[in-house]
């Protein structure tokens, strides 16, 4: 999956490496652990972890070694903002690099394509969101619960093909015949389990939302 088998240049697999570490250390700079005081929201982030990595265990190659999944960053950035979404969709990849069995060299820039780049997104359009969708839970569904993770996850396939297109010199025949229509579908099943996941939550557990005042988007009340 991703970039796991991918071969790649010693120069590119470094590369990743390295601009992965600049991420994680920019997450931790922002002290991210400090929403994790109650043990509940502790609790949930690890579950989310492990959920993303069963997510990303059922994709589907196409061709020459592209790969498609659910990714779930989204999710966790509504749940957790931008820092501690990193930090999950890490032990994603990594996660799923031990049950794949994956050598080293795709790990980190897997991480990057599918992990960093679509929190990356999904907190840009929550901010934009924040600024200038009106304050409702019907909104707050709707933008980062539906619109929002299907556009992170196109930004991400395309970031992908566009990948192993430079890995290829730059030729057209590694992309799949079919393969706007598979991230068409992608973003589809993306967003439905994205929205369905956020409204329940936001009605029924407002309290693991952490990124926004409940109060502003009407989502239940005081938390407990």
């Amino acid at each position: 999956m991703g970039f796991f088998y991918t071969p790649l240049p010693l120069w590119v697999a470094a590369g990743g490496w390295i601009a992965a570490a600049v991420v994680l250390a920019l997450a931790l700079l922002k002290n991210p652990f400090k929403r994790l005081q109650d043990s509940v929201l502790q609790h949930v982030w690890l579950a989310i972890i492990v959920a993303v990595s069963v997510l990303w265990a059922s994709n589907a190659w196409l061709e020459d070694g592209t790969v498609i999944h659910l990714l779930g960053a989204t999710l966790v950035v509504t749940l957790f903002d931008w820092a501690l979404a990193l930090l999950a969709m890490a032990a994603v990849a990594g996660l799923a690099a031990i049950v794949f069995d994956a050598p080293w060299q795709g790990i980190a820039l897997t991480f990057l394509v599918f992990g960093a780049l679509p929190v990356g997104v999904s907190a840009l359009l929550q901010r934009i969101g924040k600024a200038w969708l009106p304050r409702s839970l019907f909104m707050f569904i709707v933008g980062q619960g539906f619109v929002a993770p299907a556009i992170a996850v196109t930004v991400a396939s395309a970031a992908a093909l566009a990948t192993h297109v430079g890995l290829s010199d730059g030729s057209p025949k590694v992309i799949p015949a079919g393969y706007a229509f598979s991230v068409f579908l992608l973003a589809s099943g993306e967003a439905w389990f994205t929205g369905m996941a956020t409204a329940l939550i936001a009605v029924y557990r407002p309290a693991w939302v952490t990124t926004y005042d409940v109060r502003r988007y009407r989502l239940g009340g005081p938390r407990t």
